[in-house]
């Protein structure tokens, strides 16, 4: 299975979105949290945690993707 990778800012904040290339169906889709001005401090702590772990799914999110093609053989042993 291929996949077609699109980025992009959804203001400054990053997206991205993993298709399959035949049907274009949506394997994973990600973006970054926004950040909003007014917080107090606490809250801005505890959004840059929210914006940590969102980086650490993503990530889970892509090995179980790529985990997923190789168990179904379409991943050959050098990938």
């Amino acid at each position: 299975m291929t996949y077609r990778i699109n980025t992009g800012l959804r203001g400054a904040n990053p997206t991205l979105q993993i298709c399959d290339a035949s049907s274009g169906s949506v394997r994973l889709a990600w973006e970054y949290p926004r950040e909003d001005t007014g917080l107090s401090t606490e809250d801005r702590e505890l959004l840059a945690m929210r914006r940590e772990e969102a980086i650490h799914e993503l990530f889970r999110r892509l090995f179980l993707l790529t985990t997923e093609q190789y168990l179904k053989g379409e991943l050959s042993e050098g990938h």
